[in-house]
């Protein structure tokens, strides 16, 4: 009985986070003493206000410019800014945002992509950001809150990544989904940064912002289950891969497949269009939309 109330005890802690979290659920749950909340946001924002007891990041703390297109930190970079955050491999994670632009919610999604690929497992969104912790009148603060350092060390997940030789070595042979506005996919509107027009040959549309509403407020997941599954054909068991512009607005795609939908294999190709679009040994196509052929 003892072993059997172990095992059941043991199970619940390793209980994952849910992906989407609400203001409501955050609230009561914000001294836990597994949880750390992270602001991602830019300038003076955080000290503006904040969420109770929130540690603070910006992008720039994850990303660089390689001279060539902006991508990953290298590994001890971000071990260090993990550790920062006071968060180790047993926390969960709460990210939001103070949403003013699409941007600033992406930043965000990109940092639960990384924070995964480093081997942080139990991370989750904060729907709507800051405003929709505003609008239900919950605490904030300016106060900045006291964070103890870890020593954290990441465990790459090797399979959460692509790069260039990856993605051509699979065209054709696994689903990829751009995560551009539909015309940028096209190529009827060229995509800033990008010298060549169109997509990855053989590369799927879907806008990330399709998956959220005017007030950056998560679709149901029936939804968005049923948009993937019935319309695009995807199987949770089978690889994904997914890129965009130069990987912000792909994280949310990623986002909504492993986290939200629980897709078991999801690649996020980091340097996308910068990169692919940049050069000319690089298949791609134009004018015509496409779906992935089993």
């Amino acid at each position: 009985m003892k072993i059997f109330i172990a095992v059941v005890a043991s199970a619940i802690s390793l209980l994952a986070i849910e992906p989407i979290v609400t203001p409501q659920w955050l609230n009561e749950h914000k001294n836990d003493p597994k949880l750390r909340i992270v602001e991602v946001s830019e300038g003076d924002l955080y000290g503006f206000e904040h969420i109770p007891s929130a540690a603070h990041t910006a992008i720039a703390k994850w990303r660089f410019d390689n001279g060539t297109f902006l991508s990953i930190r290298p590994v001890v970079e971000i071990e260090k800014e993990i550790s920062r955050l006071g968060i180790d491999e047993n926390s969960d994670v709460v990210l939001y945002a103070p949403i003013n632009e699409a941007k600033d919610l992406l930043k965000a999604s990109y940092i639960y992509w990384a924070l995964n690929y480093h081997g942080i497992k139990n991370v989750a969104l904060l729907d709507g950001g800051l405003k929709v912790w505003k609008n239900n009148k919950l605490e904030l603060t300016q106060a900045e809150s006291s964070i103890k350092a870890t020593a954290f060390k990441a465990k790459i997940d090797k399979e959460k990544i692509a790069d260039i030789t990856y993605v051509k070595n699979h065209l054709g042979k696994l689903p990829m989904i751009d995560a551009r506005p539909s015309d940028m996919y096209l190529g009827v509107t060229p995509t800033p940064t990008v010298k060549r027009n169109g997509h990855i040959k053989g590369g799927m549309s879907y806008s990330w912002n399709y998956s959220v509403d005017k007030e950056y407020i998560l679709k149901p997941k029936a939804m968005l289950e049923s948009v993937f599954k019935e319309g695009y054909g995807l199987d949770k068991n089978k690889e994904v891969l997914v890129y965009c512009t130069g990987g912000l607005e792909t994280s949310f795609n990623y986002f909504v497949l492993s986290g939200v939908l629980g897709y078991k294999n999801v690649r996020l190709y980091d340097a996308s269009m910068k990169e692919w679009g940049n050069r000319d040994d690089t298949p791609m196509s134009q004018y015509r939309y496409e779906m992935f052929k089993k």
